[in-house]
């Protein structure tokens, strides 16, 4: 009987297994996760999580009982430590389990630039981070996030509706200007400051002060910021180390794999572990909600059938800050021209073009036109059949 492991509890790689229970297939399924926790989504733990302190047991993919009832051999608390192709061979902390197929799906952790801080500096990427990090909250006066991406901005959305003074440091002159661009990156931002929140950018933290706690975080300028709190979101590195020796092709991008999720010889990668090429085999890592469950159902797909296919959906990014949600759908970077149907930042519209025809979209608070723009860039449709291009203004 044909053994397919999969090699971490996470959004990917339960949604591998779910893909191949749904496809039909019948072998032995191994899910082997490195917390003690049952599966659970992630994108609560800055919000929710935060705010109203969410179990385990509510975010979970499934009750304990949905694996066994569903022959997952569901191994909690193990972590993968090294991988033998050849043999068909996964080692963890726990055992030596042999397969036929193996999916690698052990995600990222938070990148951490201050290994020796004081006490009271977080980073955000489990429920134990999460359930640690609100229960400080509840006494904090003043948080500072380092990084304003999308998690430290969720994070201090979730701050300051608890009533948290917050702070957000982040290197770029503007928040987000990386994902958005320069025109509409500033409008986010002013989300942020119209809640309260100040906005340090275009400077990078120098030192973290503090004896037993942590006290005051200092600019490179000199600036010194009071803080009792701070937590660090200046990205996420994949957990890719212990394939090591393997033979796999990793880098700090994640596992390197081809259009169909072939990671080498019986090895696919899914999720925030993985880079996949694209047509033009031009590696692309991931780092969203949406690409983890679209390339956990091509992989399942194509670990079962002979006509394999390749990840050729619009990119879908979400995320919900101050009580608006974000939704960016398709190439919002680059050298697009962008328009806006609306520029506030609890209402916003911007519309991205390229070569004539609309490649991205960033909406807030508008889930229609959200559902319309998904729809046109994945047609790849010409701005001049698009009515609302032509309301828009630069």
């Amino acid at each position: 009987m044909t053994s397919i492991v999969i090699a971490g509890a996470s959004l990917a790689g339960v949604r591998t297994a779910e893909g191949l229970r749904n496809k039909g297939f019948d072998g032995v399924i191994t899910l082997v996760g490195d917390e003690a926790d049952l599966p659970y989504d992630r994108p609560p733990l800055s919000k929710s999580a935060l705010t109203k302190g969410e179990s385990a047991e509510t975010l979970a993919f499934h009750p304990e009982s949905w694996y066994p009832d569903n022959g997952i051999d569901l191994r909690l608390g193990e972590r993968a430590l090294h991988l033998d192709p050849q043999r068909g061979l996964l080692r963890t902390t726990l055992s030596e389990i042999e397969f036929d197929d193996l999916v690698i799906a052990t995600g990222a952790r938070p990148r951490n630039p201050f290994p020796k801080a004081p006490d009271g500096v977080f980073t955000l990427r489990t429920l134990t981070d999460a359930h640690l990090l609100r229960e400080r909250l509840r006494s904090c006066r003043h948080l500072v996030v380092i990084g304003g991406g999308f998690i430290g901005l969720e994070v201090a959305a979730s701050a300051r509706a608890s009533g948290v003074d917050v702070t957000v440091v982040e290197v770029a002159e503007i928040p987000l200007s990386r994902n958005l661009g320069a025109s509409v990156a500033p409008i986010i931002g002013d989300l942020a400051r119209d809640h309260g929140v100040r906005l340090i950018c275009g400077r990078s933290v120098a030192d973290l002060e503090g004896t037993d706690r942590i006290e005051r975080v200092v600019l490179d300028d000199g600036q010194a910021i009071d803080a009792d709190l701070v937590l660090v979101g200046v990205g996420a590195v994949p957990n890719v180390e212990w394939l090591d020796g393997s033979g796999l092709d990793t880098s700090a991008a994640g596992v390197h794999c081809d259009p169909t999720g072939r990671a080498g010889h019986r090895v696919w990668a899914v999720g925030d572990a993985a880079c996949w090429a694209d047509a033009n085999g031009v590696l692309h890592r991931h780092e969203h909600w949406t690409s983890a469950t679209e390339q956990a159902r091509i992989v399942a797909h194509n670990l079962i059938e002979d006509e394999k296919r390749t990840l050729d959906s619009v990119g879908y990014v979400w995320s919900d800050q101050f009580g608006r949600r974000i939704d960016i759908i398709g190439d919002t970077t680059g050298d697009a021209t962008v328009r806006f149907l609306s520029r506030t930042p609890g209402h916003l519209a911007a519309l991205y073009s390229r070569d004539g025809r609309l490649v991205g979209a960033c909406i807030v608070g508008q889930p229609r036109l959200m559902i319309k723009c998904r729809k046109w860039i994945a047609d790849r449709t010409e701005i001049g059949s698009i009515p609302e291009w032509q309301d828009a203004t630069a």
